[in-house]
């Protein structure tokens, strides 16, 4: 009896165990992995889409854009390596790994990791540590483009509540038909469900809306048909979680959304299915709403026939994808351009020989959406060659004059400012040193130096022996009349500072950052040549003139450049007493003279003999400048 009574209990246990929902022995406890595809008419080489990460854990993918060959999307990972665990990818395959057909990385953000991955493919990815946010809408774009037989692919996101844009990198393979591909999938993963910090009980939602597409023809194109679906097959991997999946259209956010993971259900219109039809964003209109690119600055330098041109971009527009740099002269002739095709670049090199004149450069970038900028213009000045010699070297800001610290002779001094005089410790020979110049004292016969080739910020320049080597070479970037910045001819390309603008005597020059587009006063300085007298002293010096006059409201002059003749309209004529029109070179040497006649308003200047350059005709207190040409 008693053994029948333990046989009921244990049948009755068995039939208990078999009634509890027990999970495969397998089983990982992984949120289901969630798709949302997007169907398009045609190929593109734009893919556009916004998210907002509500919820999230540890071993998160959020992807916003699925296209040929690569994906790009927020990762939410419990490695904090690369900068936060918050991070942005996108990632390329190689097209061929076996037959040594690999994806290259073309640029990377400074703080963007690029490497190689595997195990899904293999290719190379890049990963940045964005810090995204919860509850903020971010708009990812993904752009292509062709040229040198690559297919280049850029990753750009944009903060909407900020505004700001960023591009995290460009990753290129071997040309191919095609670009992006027609359609898009947003993808939702939780990559493990191993760990009590990251598996499924954790939910995680985010919304999705604003997928768009711009074909090969640069046309915008919205989805014609979406659905949703959780991957099937994976029951063993999700284990309790396998059904903790749903979808929809959410009309508050006029978003779609995907959650997984936790208590999550799905819908009842899914039945015992796990695909969803979804209907169309309501919201979405017929063509995104898009700022344009804009060129917020651009400045020029000329130097060894090479004008280099740099501009920046206002980074709440549009980003960049191409930009063209044109030369100018005072016709508005174009002299030289480039175009290129670099989200990044923010310089170019245009190689042309400029004879002396004040020159435009004009740069208007393309956007990423093929969307051409307002053109931004700034000018600049190619100043007559240096004559080789003596000068004395005056900040434009202190008026003091740059010099050796006690008038020392040997290595090490520092290099300072001190009121000027006539002696031989104020004296600087411009050398040359092939593009570039030597900058040595009368008195000591040593070269302004940056020491030990040092050229971070707030660097103390030192004399020293002439070597010859790069830390004393200084490129002469002209910004206004015999005005100079002293441009280091080492990488950082720094120049020499009065730190402060100090007017104080002693004051050790550094080496600093351009200010704006082409210096501020304590960076740019006065070259008076050595055999003249001293501007501060000599009132018949090209300073002393100018500081004596203003600019022309007596007289206008034309044509500028000039060739051969010039004209001269006096607009108020002295009838009683003759006067003199004086023009000036650029070194302050009177070059012409020609006196008025009583009542006489036109005048005409025979300037042929004259060389090619800068010159400033001064009529009483009034001065003008012009080219000849």
């Amino acid at each position: 009896m008693q053994k029948k009574f333990y046989v009921v209990l244990m049948m009755l246990g068995l039939l208990y165990l078999s009634l509890v929902p027990v999970a495969p022995a397998k089983a990982q406890g992984a949120a289901p992995s969630e798709h949302l595809v997007f169907y398009f008419p045609s190929d593109a080489i734009v893919k556009m889409h916004k998210i907002k990460i509500t919820q999230t854990a540890f071993a998160s993918y959020f992807e916003m854009n699925s296209f040929n060959g690569g994906y790009g999307g927020l990762q939410h990972t419990p490695d904090s390596s690369k900068g936060s665990s918050h991070t942005l990818i996108s990632s390329l395959w190689d097209p061929n790994t076996a037959g040594g057909i690999y994806s290259q990385v073309d640029y990377a953000a400074t703080n963007t990791y690029t490497g190689r991955f595997g195990g899904e493919g293999d290719g190379y990815q890049s990963i940045n540590p964005y810090n995204w946010v919860l509850n903020t809408w971010y708009n990812q774009v993904i752009r292509a483009w062709k040229s040198g037989g690559r297919l280049h692919v850029a990753t750009f996101i944009q903060n909407l509540s900020s505004g700001e844009w960023f591009h995290t990198a460009t990753l290129s393979v071997p040309d191919q038909s095609g670009y992006l591909g027609q359609n898009n999938d947003a993808f939702l993963e939780n990559w493990t469900g191993s760990g009590s910090d990251r598996d499924g009980r954790y939910v995680r939602k985010a919304f999705f809306k604003d997928c768009w597409s711009l074909n090969t023809a640069g046309v915008w194109q919205k989805h014609t048909s979406r659905y949703f679906s959780a991957n099937a097959g994976d029951s063993a991997r999700n284990g309790i979680y396998d059904r903790a999946f749903n979808s929809g259209y959410d009309s508050s956010e006029d978003a779609y959304f995907m959650v997984h993971g936790g208590s999550t259900t799905p819908d009842a219109a899914f039945g015992t299915g796990r695909t969803l039809n979804l209907p169309a964003q309501t919201g979405q209109g017929d063509a995104p709403t898009l700022t344009t690119g804009e060129v917020s600055s651009v400045s020029a330098v000329y130097q060894s026939q090479q004008v280099i041109v740099s501009w920046t971009d206002n980074s709440k527009k549009s980003p960049q994808l191409s930009a063209t740099v044109e030369i100018l002269d005072n016709n508005q002739q174009i002299l030289a351009s480039y175009t290129d095709t670099l989200p990044e670049r923010r310089q170019d090199t245009l190689n042309t020989q400029l004879p002396a004149g004040t020159y435009t450069a004009k740069v208007t970038i393309r956007d990423i959406f093929n969307q051409p900028s307002t053109a931004v213009t700034n000018s600049f000045i190619v100043a007559d060659a240096i004559d080789t010699g003596y000068y004395r070297i005056k900040n434009a800001a202190s008026g003091k004059y740059l010099a050796v610290e006690d008038s020392a002779t040997d290595n090490l001094k520092n290099i300072v400012q001190y009121t000027g005089n006539n002696s031989s410790a104020f004296e600087w020979k411009i050398q040359n040193a092939g593009s570039s110049y030597n900058l040595v004292n009368k008195k000591s016969s040593k070269a302004i130096d940056l020491p030990a080739s040092t050229q971070t910020s707030g660097t103390q320049p030192i004399q020293y022996s002439l070597t010859g080597g790069t830390n004393q070479q200084w490129n002469l970037i002209p910004v206004a009349t015999d005005t100079y910045l002293i441009q280091s001819n080492m990488s950082n390309h720094f120049v020499l500072d009065n730190p402060g603008s100090s007017s104080a005597d002693g004051t050790k020059m550094i080496i600093y950052a351009t200010n704006g587009t082409q210096g501020s006063a304590n960076q740019r300085w006065i070259l008076e040549p050595a055999d003249q007298p001293q501007q501060n002293t000599a009132a018949t010096s090209h300073s002393a003139l100018l500081l004596k006059t203003r600019n022309s409201s007596g007289f206008s002059l034309w044509p500028s450049p000039a060739q051969n003749k010039l004209k001269v309209r006096i607009n108020t004529p002295d009838k009683t007493n003759k006067s003199a029109i004086l023009i000036y070179d650029n070194k302050g040497v009177l070059v012409k003279k020609q006196s008025t006649i009583d009542g006489a308003s036109v005048y005409q200047i025979n300037i042929g003999d004259l060389p090619a350059g800068i010159y400033h005709l001064i009529h009483n207190k009034d001065r003008q400048s012009f080219i000849k040409k």
